[in-house]
């Protein structure tokens, strides 16, 4: 016998999608996982003892082992299925007995930490960003908030390789004509050889850049952080901001949101640019000032650009809807059977070693373990 999760769907939700399981993020976590598949195996229904509400909407496409070790250990599930992600308020309308959230890219905020103290224990990202997360609230009210690095390192890279080839060789505005019957070989570029400048030099950035090696492109980057040692690997050369963008064939964001990096790119930096050059946005809409965009591109400063993510998603209202060469994507960076198989199972491990009273291996917030729940 084979048992399925508890899940409560508050319409429905998605099938999944079989696929391999993935190395665990830690030994202990092997040892729990192991423990229960064991039970599942042997057909052992373990009582749900934890409520845990899923909103990341892509938690059930991947594999079904996730779902399974919730079940396992004992977790009912309830599952919010959307097109777009919550909000504080209308989370905290549904966190009022649950004791762990599996979060994407969802606004958690004082609303839900004061709606669902003291039993909410644990918010496990089902990716990197933790952005949406408000982990001073969190840790004020005793919540452990992990996130799942690297799950999705090589499928934004894929994509972001992937955007420069559309872009670069005009493909949907062939593709559309042929529809149409046209016949208009568009004159497009090569990326062999091609300067790519990254703007930050994490995890991301270097599987773009060991990507870019097999088209042998220059490589230049800017970080706060110089991985000198990774940069040398890769054949990337460390320059300032202004060197980057101004060399650059192809420009691509590689940092997160914060105060320091909201609207990194504007007026400023796009003028920089060269004409021929193209913007890829996979990384966070802040970090671009998506008027300047757009005006770039009407106004033809640079050749095009890609954009992944928006300032606000859906980007309803966005100028970046009307602008021209523009290819726009549903923020699908990490959105591959891969790596939300990833992502959710190390999102299972970190809330299970939490409800478990462990210490998870991702925890952004270890301050909490410190200070008391007020």
């Amino acid at each position: 016998m084979h048992f399925r999760p508890r899940i409560t769907h508050e319409t429905g939700a998605k099938g999944r999608h079989p696929l391999g399981r993935e190395d665990r993020p830690a030994k202990e976590l092997q040892i729990l996982g192991a423990m229960v598949e064991d039970e599942i195996a042997r057909g052992v229904a373990v009582p749900a003892q934890w409520k845990v509400l899923i909103t990341a909407r892509s938690f059930f496409e991947g594999s079904p082992e996730p779902a399974d070790l919730l079940q396992g250990a004992g977790v009912e599930v309830i599952a919010i299925p959307g097109d777009r992600p919550l909000t504080d308020s209308e989370l905290a309308t549904r966190v009022g007995k649950i004791d762990g959230i599996i979060a994407g890219v969802d606004r958690i905020g004082p609303q839900t930490f004061a709606a669902a103290h003291p039993r909410l224990k644990v918010v496990a990202r089902n990716g990197v960003g933790i952005e949406g997360i408000d982990l001073k609230a969190a840790t004020h009210t005793g919540v452990v908030v992990t996130n799942a690095p690297g799950v999705n390192t090589d499928a934004v890279a894929d994509l972001v390789i992937g955007l420069m080839s559309v872009l670069t060789r005009h493909i949907l505005q062939a593709h559309d004509g042929v529809r149409v019957g046209r016949w208009d070989r568009v004159l497009g570029h090569d990326l062999f050889r091609k300067t790519l400048g990254l703007v930050g030099f994490g995890k991301i950035a270097q599987a773009v850049a060991r990507r870019a090696r097999g088209f042998e492109m220059r490589m230049l980057a800017v970080d706060i952080i110089q991985d000198k040692h990774a940069a040398a690997g890769l054949d990337v050369r460390f320059a300032p901001l202004s060197v980057v963008i101004a060399e650059a064939d192809f420009v691509s964001l590689h940092v997160p949101l914060t105060p320091q990096t909201h609207h990194l790119i504007g007026q400023a930096e796009l003028r920089q640019m060269k004409p021929t050059a193209y913007l890829i946005n996979t990384a966070r809409g802040g970090v671009v000032d998506e008027h300047a965009l757009a005006q770039a591109l009407h106004e033809r400063w640079i050749a095009g650009a890609a954009a992944d993510v928006f300032e606000q998603e859906p980007p309803v209202g966005s100028p970046l809807l009307q602008a021209p060469r523009l290819l726009l994507t549903p923020h699908i960076g990490a959105h591959t059977y891969e790596a939300t198989a990833r992502g959710a199972l190390v999102a299972v491990q970190n809330l299970l070693a939490v409800l478990n009273g462990q210490h998870a291996p991702n925890v952004v917030n270890p301050e909490v373990y410190g200070s008391p729940p007020r």
